[in-house]
């Protein structure tokens, strides 16, 4: 049986499986929870998403998953997943309180929300709460100058390709990338180091982004990204 060493700390891109296998634990811990009226299922599963926040060294979610034969081709990055996890929480705070502040209906009312919304991303893959921490990224502004965040100098437009850290295609599509654009304005931009490239458009690493003079974003590949799709983005320039 292998598994994943467990850092101390969350980071920057994680396994794509990892935050729904944690979605569904916790769904399905506050679904038992409303089933059975149960509030103390409820502090479980807040607990877990606590330890999870943490980080991975310090969550049995996290032990348990790393247990599994799994090996991811891409990863994810953390930053939207653990904004989900704090509105997951914070919810679950709030539900605690109710339960045991004699506001029963409501506190279920939350518990289920929280189950519904969980089991529907870990079902889907579509994680609602990462959605909107893109959304308001954007909103506060701190991924819209891109120019600024990522220091592309020059007039552009620019070539963005976007790595982590233990990501097994990242090697194979960065070079792919250097390779088609010999000349180009072409930006190495790691997870580790700039983690508000999560709030690009990508819910997969290795990308390639083009990003316009304007500063604007072009066109974006993710996943697999060999010599065709390198020769594409290289085009989408102009």
């Amino acid at each position: 049986m292998s598994t994943f060493s467990l850092p101390a700390r969350t980071p920057a891109a994680v396994h794509p499986w990892a935050p729904r296998f944690a979605q569904a634990i916790t769904g399905l811990l506050c679904l038992e929870a409303v089933l059975f009226q149960t509030p103390a299922v409820v502090i479980v599963a807040a607990v877990l998403v606590l330890l999870g926040m943490i980080g991975p060294r310090w969550s049995p979610v996290a032990y348990l998953f790393a247990l599994l034969p799994v090996r991811p081709a891409e990863l994810e990055p953390s930053a939207p997943v653990r904004f989900a996890q704090s509105i997951a929480l914070s919810m679950m705070a709030a539900a605690i309180g109710l339960l045991y502040g004699g506001l029963e209906t409501a506190g279920w009312i939350v518990v289920g929300v929280v189950a519904a919304v969980a089991l529907f991303s870990a079902i889907t893959g579509i994680c609602i709460g990462c959605i909107a921490w893109k959304q308001v990224i954007r909103r506060v502004g701190a991924a819209h100058d891109l120019k600024k965040a990522f220091g592309l100098q020059g007039e552009g437009p620019w070539l963005l390709v976007v790595t982590a850290p233990n990501c097994p295609r990242c090697p194979a599509a960065k070079q792919a990338i250097h390779d088609a654009a010999p000349g180009r304005a072409v930006v190495d931009v790691d997870l580790d180091e700039h983690p508000e490239a999560g709030a690009l458009p990508i819910w997969s690493v290795p990308a390639g982004i083009v990003i316009t003079a304007s500063g604007d974003v072009g066109m974006v590949k993710t996943g697999r990204i060999g010599a065709s799709e390198a020769a594409e983005l290289v085009s989408a320039l102009g």
